[in-house]
């Protein structure tokens, strides 16, 4: 595989999980937003520039879309307790939960579907086990609770 395909490929599960975990209630997310809060989910009391740094977004941008996420309840931001200068940002205990809790498990067979039509249910299900294997060949770890991800809460700003 070259990586002009692994990239397109990165793309397109990228938004068939981006269309699986949302409903017409759920706050809606871009890629960009989506890709931010699964960052802060797995590296909880992070700073806006290991963020960016990270996700390879603009600092300028990670720090309006923590401060909206904020307004929305989403995240919880506070200042570093070493560096009154970086502000550290988690998930809203209630958000964590609904995150790994409902969102995390919800099916991608429809949102596989939608995204490509032609395929049959034979081979929705193939791509479905197919992405099973890759997931536990690449990251065999088991998946992390809510509860381990939430450390305490950071300081108000």
């Amino acid at each position: 595989m070259e990586v002009r395909r692994l990239n397109r490929l990165s793309r397109q599960l990228r938004e068939i999980a981006l269309r699986a975990s949302q409903n017409d209630e759920d706050l809606p997310l871009s890629a960009g937003e989506l890709t931010v809060v699964e960052y802060v989910a797995r590296h909880p009391a992070s700073t806006i520039s290991a963020i960016a740094r990270e996700t390879g977004l603009a600092q300028s941008r990670v720090s309006t879309l923590a401060r909206r996420l904020t307004e929305d309840g989403v995240f919880i931001c506070g200042k570093d307790d070493q560096d009154r200068r970086q502000t550290r940002v988690q998930l809203s205990p209630e958000v964590a939960t609904q995150v790994f809790e409902e969102f995390g498990s919800r099916p991608v067979d429809g949102a596989l579907t939608t995204a490509a039509p032609h395929l049959t249910d034979s081979d929705v299900g193939k791509v479905l086990r197919l992405l099973d294997e890759l997931a536990t060949l690449l990251d065999p770890s088991e998946p992390l609770t809510p509860k381990q991800l939430m450390p305490p809460a950071p300081r108000g700003t």
